[in-house]
């Protein structure tokens, strides 16, 4: 073998052994993170506003008001958690590991949050209706009907624009995990 040899085998070898390109990966990780926190700041918001409702209409006196208000608000605070924890585990991908481990380790995020919005989030749904099913039974006792039924409304079209979203979410999750299982 020539020395031309040589140096034409050892430039193939050191092309095909280039590290991949981790920056649309860490691109990719940062939009994700940035999604989860406003994801978070909206719950939390939420979750403060149905704390200062509660106490704006004393929902501590009467026990059904009580027990719908504490149900919404307990799923909120639950979403927040899940939220966070979700946030702490995407923290811990490393993009500097080989591409392999560092797929593995999303294809594990994403089915985990899959499990997340097929089993978990449904379930935390159910329970908030049923907090505001209960919540709209006093509503209906103490407010005006015309109030009662822009509330019911409002809170119907709110549920569509949220279920809407959380699906998109959802289906760009799994065309994710789908992408990365194919890889």
């Amino acid at each position: 073998m020539e020395f031309k040899d040589i140096q034409h085998t050892w430039q193939q070898q050191s092309e095909a052994t280039k590290l991949p390109d981790f920056e649309p990966a860490k691109q990719q990780l940062t939009n994700l993170r940035k999604k989860q926190r406003i994801t978070q700041l909206i719950l939390g918001s939420t979750g403060i506003i149905l704390i200062a409702f509660f106490f704006y209409i004393s929902a501590y006196k009467l026990s059904g008001l009580f027990i719908g208000m504490l149900l919404m608000i307990g799923v909120i605070v639950a979403r927040v958690f899940i939220e966070i924890r979700s946030q702490q585990k995407l923290r811990k991908i490393n993009v500097l590991l080989s591409f392999i481990e560092f797929k593995e380790q999303l294809i594990a995020y994403y089915q985990k949050r899959k499990t997340l919005a097929f089993k978990t989030i449904p379930v935390l749904l159910i329970i908030y209706n049923i907090g505001f099913v209960i919540m709209s039974y006093y509503f209906y006792q103490y407010l005006s009907r015309g109030f009662f039924y822009y509330i019911i409304t409002s809170y119907i079209v709110s549920f569509i624009v949220l279920f809407i979203f959380i699906r998109k979410q959802v289906l760009k999750e799994l065309d994710i995990l789908k992408g990365l299982q194919e890889a």
